[in-house]
């Protein structure tokens, strides 16, 4: 077995999996153990495939007739388990359950956190139990966002446990062979119908993790441009693996196709009659496979001859389905197999290790009350609010919630808004949770004369309930609900005025929007926020998203998009993530071009957004954005995403050093020598006569390196120390005169030869530290502007078209003014801050501009200062005694002046005596607004504005926080060990400031450069990130940054011309879904084909009217060619990412006869209805029976 590359490559071998490697519990056992263990079959050649338990049926009937007893014993006791019998119904799905627990890694890592197993208990999102350190018993609780490892061990798990415990009230752990205990209410919620697809499920994430450990352990030697032919190499299956049913009418066919006799004499003519070798449909090519191995092409011959060619034709139809492949033998390739899973074939490293990170991605399973729609859809469904439901469900909330005396519930009672404001969804749970929500739920659905098919509310689901409860809320709220995509009653979330402010300022906002304006309760304020935000803005929902991630940075753009990829299939996904779990998303690059399309129709909403709140794109009243404002706004975007990036890269460059440019011309001076060897290296003086006359305190030999970085290492002046000669006779006597040993000339060549044209090392350090220091300023200068592109909407108005001045402060020399020179009162200047003066619309505002990143708004000092200190007269001791001369004396002023000078975080209340303030530059003059604008529809492109590009760089060239002097004092002479370590913190500092800006999508490893530096026109040797893993891993890490050897960094990255030509650059999500640019297919569809839906989809989804799922079900009749693509591409994706979040992607046919249902249309919509108690209701698919409320006007088809 092997997987074939390129001809001009030998062919990767085949690594096969060793079962001593596996888990040896992953392994079923023969069926001759006891019946409360998983019986079945061991899986072929040891592979960790789960198995289907069975049952004895002559035994199920008997075993349900004990559970039944068991269960009303309990119920008579009071006990809350029962011990479910293993040929029960419910015996298989118990069992599979037990076997899942006890798998050795998880096991492992339940002994690793030291849990006890008899104490657990396993719910959607944790597990819960009690750990025992040396004797010590307390709870605990891990999560699947903690990073404790129980997201990865657990996610075989969780399908199954989704299936015996769908309201998530905690199932116990059930050891290895011991009794299936189950809490006996739970016995009548499980569908044990579901079982097979649950299992199929399991199958899937199984051959997930087989695939992907086969891969990367095929690829760990090659390079990302290496080509790669997985169509060669087999593969096993899961036995839940539901590709061998669907390819067996294929496979027959093929089978027929080979036996025709045309076919056998076209075999026997070309010499291709191997007896017993099998065929196989493969993309398109029919082939067979040889004597020696490999795949042979019996296309060409097969084409020639009509019916060979039709029925080719017709299996490669057949095939497309089944990973674009059948064999004639039950047999299955890898490229097969990824294609099947909609993750197409892979045809290069780089790609297969894209498709490795596919493999890898799992989602946590969906909360059951999903983005809290609240039975409120864009367009009604059945099973929805009709109008009328929504008038009288908010008619009700109000006579609750609303009025002077709101009757709260009882849930709220006992918690401070604070508390509640600290973490809503814990309440928002609890409220949910409780009696007295749950019974308001009851009489709603009571008075909605809701059927749940029995006609009694009492036993509606609970989750109904909740739902009718929100939607309560909701309607309480806005009556008109559902909101406009990014409003909650009225509230813009993503209005120009938000750009630049936190996730809790944005919030506490929206809770005291619904307290003014609608009256409600605060704390019943901050849990309607909750509950509207999970449709209006999903990503202020994520869990542990750093504070510096601002609405309108790039950063909230990837956690966006990420969002839209988390809730693709399952709204409210993404509320169960964590940031990094939510931006890593991002990070995936498309498998196809429908992929990349689908994520452009998410993003086109996204990049909307981020363009008004920009200033790029002015904001539509009707949220229409044409083609071109959508171009517009990302070729800003990746302008801004770009120059931040390579700001960042330049900042994060060493500084020069004498020694790192010495090695490195050393370097090119003896090439075949490594930095180790020339560290090594040693010179001595050649001459005789200059070692005798050389000082005592002088060393007669030297290191190469130092000797080159003093200046001393001249041509004919030094010889390798190796090739010194050795005295062969010792000096007899003291009156003898030293025998001088003679250096060969050959000796003095090699090292004169290679030190002859080295350059002169104090020169081109000026010139690197000078370079350093402009790339550095022009660095701070990009990130300043990210920084005011920040700033409230009426600061960044006054920044364009304001008066806006700029000052440097310092303290008094201590000498008089005649005696005062520019380098007194630079020594004295603080270079770590900026004072900045804002003057317009009669307001005046200032601004602390500091270097490492952070932006102080200061309302508190008089509108002018005084410039330049005051000069009196003082008695001054000189030369000739006392006398009178002028000196230049500080004012008073509130700031902290050591945080101007030492970048230390600005303390409050603190009054600097003598501070003299100077002017940076001229003033910038106000100015006119743009024509046509007002101050309330004025919105500054900041970040692009020439303006702001002026002030950024008036700051960075003229108090730039490290003089060019000192920098190049640091470069000559190493610092003491203090001061390197401030240097370092300040550069941490520094760099902390840009992450939010350069995203997830830009990786920074230590000693190595990422693959997101790949696309950066920079000069990436010598970055040093310390920190590791992503750029945004900064924001969480408080490490200061280590320093990174120039050698390591060389010496690990450096790709030929050749291979980076080569090597197909792969965009991510994060790329390709903003690029509108290059990539305007959707555009030009849009214009050319203006009647298949194109528009109308574009429409739609620039204004987020509708899920990208949901626009493409609605839309797909209307589509010509385009809808089979983006289509099927949808239909792949939600099934892949159904999976992945332990789902299954089918649904249960309805069971309603159709003598009893009517075709019917009832909002526009075809429904399938039913009558109940002389109305009308729409049918629930999977019951078949009446279910929602009564639809009023609904009109059966004759």
């Amino acid at each position: 077995m092997s997987m074939s590359l390129s001809s001009t490559r030998a062919p990767i071998p085949y690594a096969a999996l060793h079962a001593n490697k596996l888990p040896a519990t992953n392994i079923q056992t023969p069926a001759s153990r006891t019946r409360r263990e998983i019986a079945g079959d061991p899986p072929a050649a040891g592979l960790p495939w789960t198995r289907l338990p069975n049952r004895e049926r002559d035994r199920v009937l008997a075993a349900e007739a004990q559970l039944a007893e068991r269960i009303a014993a309990a119920e008579d006791e009071g006990y809350t388990l029962v011990e479910v019998p293993p040929d029960s119904r419910l015996g298989p799905a118990m069992r599979l359950y037990q076997h899942l627990l006890n798998r050795p890694l998880l096991q492992q890592w339940i002994a690793g956190q030291g849990l006890e197993p008899a104490t657990l208990t396993v719910h959607r999102d944790r597990i819960e139990g009690y750990v025992n350190h040396n004797g010590v018993r307390s709870a605990a609780s891990f999560s699947l966002t903690d990073n404790s490892g129980w997201n990865e061990v657990s996610r075989t798990l969780s399908p199954i446990r989704e299936l015996l415990d769908p309201a998530d009230q905690g199932l116990p752990f059930v050891e290895q062979g011991k009794g299936l205990w189950l809490p006996h209410q739970r016995v009548a919620q499980v569908d044990v119908s579901r079982l097979e697809s649950v299992w199929q499920v399991i199958g899937d994430l199984e051959e997930r993790y087989y695939l992907a450990d086969r891969l990367e352990k095929e690829l760990e030697p090659l390079p990302d441009n290496a080509r790669t032919d997985w169509s060669t190499p087999p593969t096993e299956l899961s036995p839940a693996s539901p590709l061998p049913a669907h390819s067996q009418a294929a496979m027959e066919r093929l089978q027929r196709l080979v036996a025709r006799p045309e076919m056998v004499s076209l075999l026997a003519r070309e010499g291709f009659d191997w007896p017993g070798k099998p065929f196989r449909v493969s993309e398109g090519r029919l082939e067979r496979q040889s004597p020696v191995g490999g795949w042979v092409d019996l296309s060409r011959y097969v084409e020639a001859v009509d019916t060979l060619n039709d029925e080719l034709t017709a299996l490669t139809t057949l095939a497309e389905p089944l990973g674009n492949a059948v064999y004639s033998t039950p047999r299955y390739d890898m490229r097969q197999l990824l294609d099947f899973k909609g993750l197409g074939s892979p045809r290069t490293v780089a790609q297969t290790r894209n498709v490795i990170d596919w493999l890898r991605t799992s989602l946590p399973p969906a909360p059951v009350l999903g983005d809290y729609d609240g039975l409120i859809k864009q367009d009604w469904a059945p099973g929805s609010l009709t109008p009328d439901d929504k008038n009288a469900v908010a008619a009700l909330a109000g006579i609750r919630l609303g009025g002077a005396h709101p009757r709260l519930f009882g849930a709220l009672t006992g918690f401070t808004l604070q508390a509640m404001q600290a973490d809503p969804q814990a309440h928002l749970d609890k409220l949910l949770d409780s009696l007295d929500a749950l019974a308001f739920g009851e009489h709603l659905a009571y008075a909605l004369r809701w059927q749940g098919g029995q006609g009694n509310a009492a036993v509606l689901p609970k989750a109904l309930r909740q739902q009718l409860v929100i939607a309560a809320i909701k309607l309480h709220v806005n009556p008109s609900m559902p909101d406009k995509p990014g409003e909650i009653a009225g509230y813009s979330i993503y209005q120009p005025a938000n750009m630049g402010r936190s996730f809790s300022e944005v919030r506490r906002d929206i809770e005291r929007h619904l307290q003014e304006s609608k009256g409600l309760d605060p704390k019943l304020a901050v849990l309607a926020a909750q509950v509207c935000l999970a449709q209006a803005a999903p990503e202020l929902l994520v869990r542990d998203v750093p504070a510096s991630v601002h609405i309108g940075t790039p950063a909230w753009v990837e956690l966006r998009l990420g969002c839209a990829l988390a809730d693709h299939n399952t709204p409210g996904t993404s509320r169960m993530m964590s940031e990094q779990q939510v931006t890593a998303l991002t990070t995936l690059m498309p498998t196809n071009e429908g992929q990349a399309t689908l994520m452009q129709l998410s993003a086109l909403k996204i990049i909307a957004d981020w363009a008004v709140l920009n200033g790029v794109v002015r904001q539509r009243s009707d949220g229409e954005y044409s083609a071109y404002d959508i171009q517009d706004a990302a070729r800003a975007f990746f302008k801004q995403r770009q120059e931040a990036s390579s700001a960042f890269a330049n900042a994060s460059l060493e500084l020069p050093t004498r020694k790192t440019l010495a090695i490195k011309e050393l370097l090119r001076a003896f090439p075949n020598s490594t930095q180790a060897e020339l560290e090594r290296m040693t010179v001595t003086l050649a001459s005789a006569e200059d070692r005798r006359n050389l000082p005592v305190s002088e060393p007669r030999f030297r290191s190469l390196v130092e000797t080159y970085m003093t200046g001393d290492l001249t041509p004919g002046k030094w010889v390798f120390s190796d090739d010194m000669p050795v005295l062969s006779l010792p000096v007899k006597t003291p009156s003898e005169r030293t025998r001088s040993p003679e250096v060969s000339a050959e000796a003095r060549d090699r090292l004169d030869k290679p030190i002859r044209y080295l350059p002169e090392l104090d020169g081109l350090l000026k010139t690197a530290v000078n370079q350093h220091h402009k790339n550095l300023q022009s660095a701070y200068a990009t990130k300043l502007k990210l920084m005011f592109a920040q700033l409230p909407l009426a600061d960044r108005q006054a920044l364009e078209v304001g008066k806006v001045e700029l000052f440097t402060l310092r303290l008094e020399t201590g000498v008089t003014e005649a005696e005062e020179t520019d380098e007194y009162r630079d020594a004295k200047r603080a270079r770590q801050g900026t004072l900045m003066r804002l003057e317009h619309a009669k307001k005046v505002v200032y601004y602390e501009v500091f270097a490492n990143g952070s932006l102080i708004r200061r309302t508190d000092l008089p509108e002018a200062v005084k410039l330049n200190g005051t000069a009196r007269w003082e008695q001054v001791l000189g030369d000739r005694g006392p006398d009178y001369c002028l000196v230049v004396r500080g004012a008073q002023m509130a700031v902290d002046f050591d945080a101007y000078a030492t970048g230390s975080n600005p303390r409050p209340n603190v009054i600097e005596p003598a501070v003299i303030v100077e002017p940076l530059g001229a003033v910038f003059s106000a100015r006119e607004l743009p024509g046509n604008l007002s101050p309330q529809t004025f919105v500054p492109d900041t970040y692009g504005s020439r303006r702001t590009s002026s002030i950024a760089d008036r700051i960075s060239q003229g108090n730039f926080y490290e003089p060019l002097e000192a920098m190049q004092q640091r470069a000559r002479e190493p610092l003491p060990l203090e001061e390197r370590r401030e240097a370092r913190e300040r550069t941490h500092a520094f760099l902390l400031g840009f992450v939010p800006f350069v995203g997830a999508y830009q990786e920074f490893k230590q000693g190595n450069i990422g693959q997101g530096m790949t696309n950066l026109m920079v000069d990436a040797v010598g970055v040093a990130i310390g920190a590791g893993g992503q750029a945004r891993g900064l924001i969480r890490s408080a490490k200061a940054l280590v320093a990174n050897p120039v050698s390591r960094l060389v010496t690990r990255f450096k790709p030929s011309a050749a291979t980076l030509a080569s090597a197909k650059s792969m965009a991510t999500f994060s790329d390709c879904a903003f690029d509108f640019i290059k990539r305007s297919t959707l555009f030009t569809n849009a214009a050319l084909n203006p009647l298949d839906g194109f528009p109308q989809l574009l429409s739609a989804a620039t204004k987020g009217l509708v899920k990208v799922p949901a626009l493409l079900v609605g839309a797909g009749t209307k589509w010509s060619k385009a809808a089979p693509h983006l289509l099927t591409a949808e239909e792949k994706l939600r099934t892949y990412l159904l999976a992945s979040a332990g789902q299954a992607s089918g649904t249960d046919a309805p069971t309603v006869s159709s003598t009893v249902a009517r075709a019917g249309r009832y909002q526009g919509v075809d429904v399938q209805a039913v009558q109940y108690n002389h109305r009308w209701y729409s049918i629930n698919p999977r019951s078949g029976q009446a279910y929602g409320t009564p639809l009023s006007g609904f009109l059966p088809k004759d």
